[in-house]
């Protein structure tokens, strides 16, 4: 657990309480990940991926707030991003 982190279940970029402790978990670092290297999380970049398509219009906040906390792993193929 040295390189797991704090997490958001819903992201601060996609309007995610910060502080509420129904929002925070914790999370390994990914598999394969080096220990003492730093946080590794591929869910940081999905995050970003889902806040930039919501800006841009292509999915509404409601739908990718839902689609990352039923399955973050699918999210960006549930709303058709990738």
């Amino acid at each position: 657990m040295g390189d797991a982190e704090y997490d958001h279940l819903v992201s601060v970029q996609l309007g995610g309480d910060p502080t509420d402790p129904c929002n925070l978990r914790v999370d390994p670092a990914d598999l394969g990940h080096k220990k003492g290297a730093g946080v590794n999380n591929k869910k940081d970049p999905l995050e970003t991926k889902l806040h930039t398509a919501v800006c841009e219009g292509q999915v509404t906040l409601a739908a990718a707030q839902q689609a990352i906390v039923t399955d973050w792993t699918t999210a960006l193929t549930t709303l058709h991003l990738g």
